[in-house]
């Protein structure tokens, strides 16, 4: 029965007879045949026993007697009149909207990681929503994957006059292999391969980091001498072609593989089958202010500051992205 009255929500003198909840404590303890001075465990003793008695008997009279005893008990330990207080206490209380402030304290304190999750995934819903059904399509892009830092304000200004309204500018800290003891951020590097597949038409990495991304790189061969009429001499004479074959990028990749524990053994180690010819992969730029200007802070400590300009790959449209690159160039 006290098992149905805590999944009803009810009070212990709920069914008790009136009899029991008018008294105080002193009588409830006498009703439990107990004196007034007695301490807590015999008072709880004193409960156990009398409610195994009671559950040994049947009936109605049973069941009235196990409601009393549950009455004289939350009477005799105080809970009774702890409730009634309370109950005072809160009457006295300013209420807003059906609960005082300590209330309202002790509600937040229980359910604001909710509200919190609940916000999130309402920002993050809207988000999606406005991504998916609103946002207005990129219609161009420059992705910079090095080991430096970068403010992509110049390029936005660059790219917005050659007419483009919506640019994805995006630049990752990628660590490379290297003798620094520089540690590579894993999911930055995912991230930064990842985002190569967005059709983004210009790369930029540093020197040391270009070889790597070998595979994402065109030829820009024609670029480069496109870009002989549209620059100064001097200003040309500062860039230099960066070349490289299949088979020395798989040759790269089998050391840093085997560096790093893998089996090679088979088609992997043998590189006849790559070609020798050399591909002008990108334009490398060592100017220093040249590279400040174009907001790029480096983060290597033995190696100067560097920026590779390529064409990617996976672009949408090639020419556009050489239109981007020779603008870049020029406004330096």
């Amino acid at each position: 029965m006290e098992k149905d009255k805590k999944k009803e929500g009810l009070l212990p003198e709920d069914g008790a007879s009136e009899e029991v909840t008018r008294m105080t404590r002193e009588e409830a303890l006498e009703y439990m045949g107990l004196p007034v001075d007695c301490d807590k465990e015999a008072l709880e003793n004193r409960f156990w026993q009398l409610s195994k008695k009671y559950r040994t008997m049947r009936g109605d009279d049973a069941e009235q007697k196990i409601a009393d005893l549950s009455a004289a008990y939350d009477i005799a330990t105080g809970n009774r009149d702890l409730r009634e207080e309370a109950a005072k206490a809160r009457a006295n209380e300013k209420q807003f909207l059906g609960k005082t402030k300590s209330e309202w304290k002790n509600y937040v304190s229980y359910t604001w990681k909710y509200y919190v999750v609940g916000v999130v995934a309402l920002v993050a819903t809207v988000f999606l929503i406005y991504t998916f059904f609103f946002k207005p399509s990129d219609d161009c892009g420059i992705i910079s994957i090095g080991n430096f830092a970068h403010t992509e304000e110049y390029y936005d200004g660059i790219v917005r006059e050659l007419g483009f309204k919506h640019p994805n500018l995006m630049t990752y800290n990628y660590v490379t292999v290297n003798k620094e003891g520089q540690q590579p951020d894993i999911y930055e590097n995912q991230a930064a391969t990842t985002s190569l597949y967005s059709g983004a038409n210009v790369l930029v990495t540093d020197k040391a980091t270009m070889p790597y991304f070998f595979e994402y790189f065109t030829d820009c061969s024609a670029l480069y001498k496109s870009l002989e009429s549209e620059l100064p001499a001097g200003k040309y004479a500062k860039i230099t072609p960066m070349y490289m074959s299949e088979k020395e990028y798989q040759k790269m990749i089998n050391e840093y593989r085997r560096s790093h524990g893998y089996d090679l053994s088979g088609k992997d180690a043998d590189l006849s089958s790559y070609s020798d010819a050399k591909i002008m992969t990108g334009l490398l730029i060592e100017d220093a202010e040249m590279i400040k200007k174009l907001g790029y802070t480096n983060y290597w400590q033995d190696q100067p500051a560097s920026l590779v300009f390529g064409i990617n790959v996976l672009s949408k449209d090639q020419d556009e992205s050489k239109m981007i690159i020779t603008a870049v160039l020029k406004s330096l």
